[in-house]
């Protein structure tokens, strides 16, 4: 896979194309023989199993401890995030041919101008987008790298001392392991560690060519701000504003021609990415219960750590969601603003008055993506998960006290 140009869109989402290949999950880019198509789904049916192979475990602890609380944290925890990512391998497998028609899109939008410096409007969301991904695959690697570091050393310790009392698996899938015998034990945790850094990869290149979208639609939106502020520019620099008529026409034709292709390119995300955002949104809130509770209920040790580190990654994923949608709202409403504020409207004949009128009209409620039940992906949504979460954790802890 060779390096892309930093001029190109290619750079900025190479880390998420890295990222879903090695899990087999992205939409091809080019014509492919027969047998490389039969390889692609090869690898990704592998990948699906090695992940299943953790995941149906924790589901069957799950429904035959479900009224152990500290398990209910630690299984459902691990469960919902495994559940979040599965669905979003198998949508995103069956709209393979649209994210790829939306991938070309991108692409198209990221030659609009030639301007090196009209270009920087979008090129610093991408890069945004691109420093996200990476950010958020380190905090990734780094709450599940505790599962396995920990695990690893209390073997390596039950080696030295002769005894397996203490051993366990990266992520408990069994209350007894003393029927687990070498090379079982040594296989399960393989398949383990496979699993996670399958999900992982997957997970992080998903969520990152998500965010990365949205980021990169705001800067599109900037860039109509731009042009609008540099039509405002030309107009109060020249003597006569009427002598400049015909290329002013023309900038707010390409204004307006370029917002409607963006409010169709949102239109057609927004259709795409509901699914998984309101999956996201959903499960989320009890992620952050369930996890919250796994970090109360100990006290300390290895437990209190690895938790507190899944809470802080499952808190910067819901930021990373959030945070883009916000700023595709801003930035779709600022292009409103520079149009009644930037441009000296009032010089215009009535026809062109009328043209930027509709960029106006359409800027005043914004581009936004929503999820079903949330009307737009914002701050707001973020406060609203936040009080979900609060309630669940809540009612966990009246019915731990309710046992105890």
């Amino acid at each position: 896979m060779g390096k892309p140009s930093e001029n190109t869109i290619d750079y900025y989402i190479q880390p998420n194309k890295i990222l879903c290949s090695i899990y087999g999950l992205w939409p091809t880019d080019e014509e492919r023989t027969t047998s490389k198509q039969v390889l692609a789904v090869v690898h990704l049916v592998i990948s699906v199993i090695i992940v299943c192979s953790v995941f149906v475990p924790e589901v069957i602890i799950l429904t035959t401890k479900w009224r152990d609380l500290s398990i209910l944290a630690g299984a459902g925890t691990l469960t919902l995030t495994m559940t979040q990512f599965l669905f979003k391998t198998i949508y995103l497998t069956t709209k393979r041919d649209t994210a790829h028609r939306l991938l070309v899109e991108l692409r198209s939008l990221w030659v609009t101008t030639d301007d090196p410096v009209e270009r920087q409007s979008y090129e610093v969301f991408a890069y945004w987008g691109r420093i996200s991904t990476i950010g958020f695959f380190m905090s990734a690697v780094g709450s599940t790298s505790l599962f396995l570091v920990t695990a690893t050393l209390d073997c390596f310790e039950d080696v030295e001392n002769s005894n397996r009392t203490n051993r366990h698996l990266p992520y408990d899938v069994w209350q007894e392991l003393d029927f687990l015998k070498s090379p079982e034990f040594e296989v399960i945790y393989a398949c383990q560690i496979l699993a996670t850094l399958n999900a992982c990869c997957a997970v992080c290149g998903m969520d990152g060519m998500c965010w990365t979208t949205i980021l990169y639609l705001s800067g599109q939106f900037r860039l109509i701000t731009t042009w609008l502020n540099n039509i405002g520019v030309e107009m109060n620099y020249k003597p006569h504003p009427k002598d400049c008529s015909v290329k002013v026409a023309a900038d707010l034709v390409k204004c307006i021609r370029h917002h409607q292709r963006l409010s169709k390119v949102v239109k057609d995300v927004n259709s795409l990415l509901i699914p998984i955002i309101f999956i996201q949104l959903l499960t989320s809130g009890v992620q952050i219960c369930l996890s919250g509770f796994a970090v109360l209920s100990n006290n300390g040790g290895d437990n209190l750590l690895k938790f507190s580190c899944f809470l802080s990654s499952v808190l910067v994923q819901l930021v990373m969601y959030c945070w883009p949608g916000e700023i595709l709202i801003q930035e779709s409403q600022e292009v409103g603003y520079a149009a009644y504020l930037g441009v000296p409207w009032y010089q215009l004949p009535p026809a062109y008055r009328r043209q930027l009128m509709l960029i106006i009209l359409k800027s005043q409620d914004g581009c936004s993506i929503s999820a079903l039940t949330f009307k737009s992906l914002g701050c707001h949504t973020l406060t609203s998960v936040f009080n979900t979460g609060s309630s669940y954790f809540a009612l966990l802890r009246k019915m731990q006290d309710t046992s105890s």
